[in-house]
């Protein structure tokens, strides 16, 4: 019986990484204020976002089902693809409920990343529109806005393997439908892995907000030396 477990166990991560963007939302905010309300333009490390995208805008399901048979081939025995077949059509309709319930989480957290790359853009610009060196903060926010990036991509290509996985028809393919399970289960740990990296850099990102916001109740209207550059990177497609 082919095993679906594996999704269950992230769903308390997905609730501490909310809990996590809605308390860094509240420090920036708050440094925000302190910072002064003028209007700034969005800075480039913002403008560095990927676009969110899948594999399936480019490419068809046979291209990718015929690319992970390959990529996968040792673990597809093909004395297993009669059992498969078999017990294929019960495992879809169980990842067919998991990609909905994942469609909803990832949108959610996207929506919730994305408004923090804002905030924190507001912030930084409003910081070096006032002689405020905030570099650290800009590193901080490239460090998230890098991991964003990550989080996107490898969402983006989760969402090819589990809708491949999904609506393969698996009777006929079922090395096909095992190839994009595995995909899948790949894909789910390198989440996993973004995710994690994310919560790390929101606590970078909350430190830094506290920081400059020290700064500022310390020294209001003070104007330090310095610059804020323009630094970030898009992952690979």
């Amino acid at each position: 019986m082919l095993q679906l477990q594996w999704y269950k166990s992230n769903k308390m991560k997905k609730s501490i990484v909310k809990n996590k963007i809605a308390m860094a939302a509240a420090v920036l905010l708050s440094a925000a204020i302190l910072a002064g309300s003028a209007h700034a333009d969005t800075n480039a490390v913002l403008a560095t976002l990927v676009t969110p995208a899948s594999p399936e805008d480019t490419t068809t399901i046979d291209q990718r089902l015929a690319a992970r048979k390959i990529a996968y081939k040792d673990q597809l025995p093909s004395d297993q693809n009669a059992s498969i077949a078999a017990k294929c059509t019960l495992a879809q309709t169980a990842l067919a409920d998991i990609k909905t319930k994942d469609v909803k989480a990832a949108a959610i957290r996207l929506e919730a990343y994305s408004a923090l790359a804002k905030r924190l853009s507001y912030l930084v610009d409003n910081l070096s529109s006032q002689g405020v060196d905030a570099t650290a903060l800009l590193n901080a926010q490239n460090k998230f806005v890098i991991s964003l990036n990550t989080y996107i991509v490898d969402a983006g290509n989760y969402k090819a393997a589990i809708d491949d996985a999904v609506n393969v028809d698996c009777k006929k393919d079922p090395a096909g439908f095992r190839a994009s399970l595995l995909e899948t289960r790949k894909l789910r740990t390198l989440l996993a892995t973004d995710v994690a990296s994310a919560k790390s850099n929101l606590s970078s990102l909350r430190k830094a907000a506290s920081d400059e916001r020290q700064l500022l109740i310390k020294n209001p209207g003070k104007v330090t030396a310095g610059t804020v550059g323009t630094v970030g990177t898009r992952p690979k497609q």
